[in-house]
């Protein structure tokens, strides 16, 4: 072979080389500080927007068609930045966001951890509360690993100077120093729990990411160094009432009395149910609140346990409640149960959200549209941060960059994908609020 053409091939061979080491290290977490330069860099009272900005926008410049991104692609970051401070939907009426003229809450005097990602101000969407709970997650010491008759669960006792004398044997009797360590598989607890603080819903438990390496009490599936989501445990979340699947619920309801309770708009707008109505004590607008949320991650558990709103195909064929026969009750819909209807005992008109990893990567045609049946209004501050999918986007990212467990673990690829997603789903809820004629409303 002549000596050009060697020469040539080598050249070709090590060009190839480079590029598929580039294109590795930029979807398999995107560990270069030269590539997440903006995100690093300090903004006061911003937390970093235009670094965000820019670094999204330069992905969807670099790598439009990886992501399904609305039409309309942006150059540069001047506009970019014009485009998302002033894009609404046309077809819809001026409102606010949940944190339209919010400050970021100060993050001044809570401990400095690497793991959080915090500025000077954490993110309007998030309480001085939430960065606490956050940062204690990230770098409480354990004490000990409590038993839990679910497998998978790891409750965790950890240290906490305020409670040195009491000894806890039992979750229950956890004030402020316990948490729940969950599987990998759901990791995406995480990716919900920023997602409803965005939206300004607040119905979630603080959650993060967090590694925790050959730890004794956690068994051989800790010692692989995967993240695994960590979320707070709260003793003032009621459970074990209700026959049916006790440990998971505060009330028992089933599918034909959630509908009744949708029918009579029970507490709807500070309104009192009469005696006759079939109620429960949570306010009508909770309803749509969690419909929105399960309905943007696919959860469908709560809502829809027996998968009666989509199909058996070869995405969803895997699903528990087509393997093990629940499938089957949806032509009796007497038998149809709620799980995970919890509230707090100091709120019981409040629901609160457990188990969300959802299914952040359904595809369009396999989602479950039942989630959303008999629901007749939604939060206006949820749905005009929906109606500006720029907005949106952006504030979730910026939201989940904060957890870096949780965002060198994914990659950012699957990140702008399940981000992207969620962005999508919110548009066809939308699509089907307009179409639909249901009413938006403030919050009560």
């Amino acid at each position: 072979m002549p000596r050009k053409s060697v020469i040539l091939l080598l050249a070709i061979a090590i060009l190839g080389t480079v590029v598929v080491i580039y294109y590795s290290s930029y979807y398999k977490g995107m560990t270069s500080r030269q590539t997440l330069h903006g995100f690093d860099s300090p903004v006061e009272n911003d937390y970093s927007e235009g670094e965000t900005i820019y670094f999204h926008a330069k992905y969807r410049k670099g790598h439009k068609g990886k992501v399904n991104f609305p039409k309309g692609s942006v150059n540069t970051q001047e506009q970019y930045r014009m485009r998302t401070t002033t894009e609404v939907s046309k077809t819809s009426t001026p409102s606010t966001t949940p944190t339209t003229g919010k400050k970021g809450v100060s993050t001044d005097g809570l401990k400095k951890t690497k793991y959080m990602r915090f500025n000077k101000t954490a993110p309007p969407w998030f309480t001085r509360d939430d960065v606490e709970k956050m940062v204690f997650l990230a770098t409480a010491n354990i004490s000990k690993v409590l038993p839990h008759i679910h497998p998978g669960l790891n409750p965790i006792v950890f240290d906490d100077y305020r409670f040195r004398n009491i000894r806890i044997s039992d979750m229950e009797q956890c004030e402020s120093q316990c948490g729940l360590l969950k599987s990998t598989e759901d990791i995406f607890e995480v990716f919900s729990f920023h997602l409803d603080r965005v939206l300004g819903l607040n119905r979630t438990l603080p959650a993060i990411a967090r590694k925790f390496r050959g730890h004794p009490e956690f068994g051989y599936p800790s010692m692989d160094g995967k993240a695994r989501p960590l979320i707070w445990w709260s003793t003032d979340v009621v459970q074990g009432h209700g026959k049916f699947q006790n440990d998971q619920n505060s009330l028992e309801l089933s599918w034909l009395n959630y509908t009744t309770v949708l029918k009579n708009r029970c507490w709807a707008d500070g309104t009192t149910p009469d005696s006759e109505d079939f109620c429960t004590p949570i306010k009508h607008i909770e309803w749509s609140k969690l419909a929105m949320f399960d309905f943007l991650l696919q959860v469908y558990d709560r809502l829809d346990r027996n998968c009666c709103g989509f199909n058996k195909t070869l995405e969803t064929q895997g699903e528990k409640c087509f393997t093990d026969g629940r499938y089957e009750e949806c032509e009796t819909p007497e038998v149809l149960m709620l799980v995970h209807m919890l509230t707090r005992k100091s709120d019981p008109s409040r629901l609160v959200y457990i188990d969300n990893a959802g299914r952040p990567f359904r595809s369009e045609r396999n989602i479950d549209w039942r989630l959303l049946q008999g629901i007749d209004e939604f939060p206006e501050g949820a749905v005009a941060l929906l109606r500006d999918p720029n907005v949106f986007r952006r504030r979730l990212l910026q939201s989940l960059y904060i957890d870096m467990a949780f965002w060198k673990s994914v990659g950012l690829k699957t990140v702008m994908e399940a981000v992207q997603n969620a962005v999508n789903r919110g548009q066809l809820l939308v699509e089907y609020i307009d179409k639909k004629g249901i009413a938006v409303v403030p919050d009560y």
